[in-house]
């Protein structure tokens, strides 16, 4: 790249538009998911192959927990178990990891959508206390995460030129 292609990505004209280009991204693929990624079926699927319940925050995301150890009555249940154990009777998070991720190729191939974790960004987070294996899913559309990035430069650039102008407007009240 050139030098005025290096700062011209670095304006507020090119934010604006690339900020416009993920909202417009973010819009197709959400008008394409949204049958099937906020669909009851979906949520039925992940409980009969992840043995979660899914919600939705207000942010449009569907969350749960899994502990694949347990059973309705909160107990350590073998027969429930669906990954390997270690020592300390808890799941090593690779095979968590790898076992939600052949579960999701599953329901992709169910919905008839390939790698259908191309298209939700899955964050896997160990929660509660070490010996447990209680792990929360947060489910999101990979281009939302792209938008809000966007949106989060385009604030930070205006806030910049703000400040700036602010700046400019206190040096040039002291000289003047």
């Amino acid at each position: 790249m050139n030098i005025l292609t290096k700062l011209f990505k670095k304006t507020l004209t090119y934010k604006t538009f690339d900020l416009i280009r993920c909202y417009y991204h973010y819009r197709k693929n959400l008008k394409s998911l949204s049958p099937v990624f906020y669909g009851d079926d979906f949520k039925m699927l992940m409980k009969k192959y992840l043995n979660v319940e899914l919600d939705k925050d207000w942010l449009g995301r569907l969350y749960g927990v899994i502990n694949p150890n347990l059973n309705e009555e909160g107990q350590f249940d073998v027969t429930n178990m669906i990954i390997e154990i270690d020592g300390d009777k808890t799941n090593n998070n690779n095979f968590v990891n790898n076992f939600i991720y052949k579960q999701l190729n599953i329901i992709g191939q169910l919905y008839n959508m390939k790698r259908l974790y191309e298209n939700i960004d899955i964050e896997i987070e160990h929660v509660g206390p070490e010996y447990d294996d209680n792990y929360l899913l947060i489910f999101d559309i990979v281009s939302r995460k792209i938008y809000t990035t966007s949106l989060k430069v385009e604030l930070k650039q205006i806030l910049n030129y703000i400040v700036l102008g602010i700046v400019c407007i206190i040096l040039f009240s002291i000289i003047f």
